[in-house]
């Protein structure tokens, strides 16, 4: 909550509001929609999700007018993200009273880091490089030591690649181990299921280690609005969710193994929602599969094994930890993913 805005260059009115109010892809969406014309963007014609990867035409377009308005969104977004980072360097009396549920300890944390790695699909280029000059602007502007911001490499699949470090320590993938055989096809597969999009892919190991990651076509999230009230709706939006849920495991299964692969029975499950020992907290759009059983990898596996007639087990990640896990060598760090919402994950916490 900005409490109090800091000093600092942006005249934006943000005191008083949290950062998920003035920071998020559908506020992206609806300022792209709001400046259509000016972005020469056809809203009508299509999917509203997409609508950012549009924006990235406009910035790139031979007409100036339609570079100026794109900026125009890039440096408002990036003035708003540079107000958050600073509310948390700083860490006032009045921000601090306004997050009751954090110490002096949390707010030590962040004044001491000092990289901040930006992942999702609003931190890829060329979007992430726009507000990662607006942030780096207004810091400048206002005197304080920055943050060094970092673009993550590959930024949109970064959940995914970071599952993938959960599997240097799975049985499946250890020479002699419960899959061996002498066939090379050999794959494990990574979900990573965000509020906006479902990433798929497929991983090539080499004993321990990663030897490629094949990303599959992304495919719409469904039946993850997370603001229920009529508990006998959010029930039947549970089952539908469900049922999507494994509708997409399944249509990957297929379509892995028409292509000759061998799947291992490790699967790495990203999600947008806390996680604890397979078990969903009752937080977000996925947060309504606690619904469907108490643990709900174990639920996949029972599932995985009627459908195919062969074990699966599950690994659950929370989407933050899992985008961490790809930068556990950044020292004095935090990963945040611009996509849906916020994400929040730390690298350090994978090498413990």
């Amino acid at each position: 909550m900005i409490a109090k805005m800091p000093v600092c260059s942006v005249s934006q009115p943000l005191a008083g509001k949290s950062a998920q109010d003035i920071f998020s892809t559908s506020l992206f969406i609806q300022e792209i929609k709001k400046s259509a014309k000016k972005l020469q963007i056809k809203v009508s014609a299509l999917e509203e999700k997409s609508l950012p990867l549009h924006l990235e035409d406009s910035l790139e377009s031979s007409d100036p007018y339609v570079r100026a308005a794109a900026h125009d969104i890039l440096k408002l977004f990036g003035e708003r993200l540079a107000v958050i980072l600073l509310c948390l360097k700083e860490g006032s009396p009045e921000n601090r009273t306004a997050r009751p549920d954090w110490s002096d300890e949390e707010w030590a944390y962040w004044n001491s880091l000092k990289h901040i790695i930006l992942v999702g699909g609003l931190a890829s280029p060329p979007l992430g490089e726009h507000l990662k000059y607006y942030v780096e602007q207004v810091f400048k502007a206002s005197g304080k030591h920055p943050y060094t911001i970092i673009l993550g490499k590959d930024s949109t699949y970064a959940g995914l690649r970071g599952c993938a470090t959960y599997l240097r320590n799975s049985p499946d993938n250890i020479p002699g181990g419960a899959f061996a055989s002498n066939s090379p096809a050999q794959v494990n597969l990574i979900f990573d299921y965000g509020q906006s999009f479902i990433k798929r892919s497929y991983v090539v190991m080499e004993g321990q280690e990663l030897k490629d990651i094949i990303i599959l076509g992304k495919t719409l999230s469904r039946h993850v609005d997370w603001d229920i009230k009529d508990p006998a709706l959010e029930e039947t939006e549970a089952h539908a969710l469900n049922q999507y849920f494994l509708e997409t495991i399944g249509r990957t299964v297929r379509e892995v193994e028409a292509r000759g692969l061998a799947i291992r029975p490790h699967i790495i499950l990203s999600i947008a929602n806390y996680v604890k020992d397979g078990k969903i907290a009752n937080r977000g759009g996925y947060g309504k599969l606690r619904l469907i059983a108490p643990n709900y990898a174990l639920y996949l596996s029972t599932c995985l094994k009627e459908y195919f007639n062969r074990d699966f087990y599950f690994t659950l990640l929370h989407d933050g930890t899992a985008m961490a896990a790809g930068y556990a060598d950044y020292k004095q760090s935090v990963c945040i993913s611009l996509g849906t919402a916020f994400g929040v994950g730390f690298p350090e916490n994978r090498k413990r």
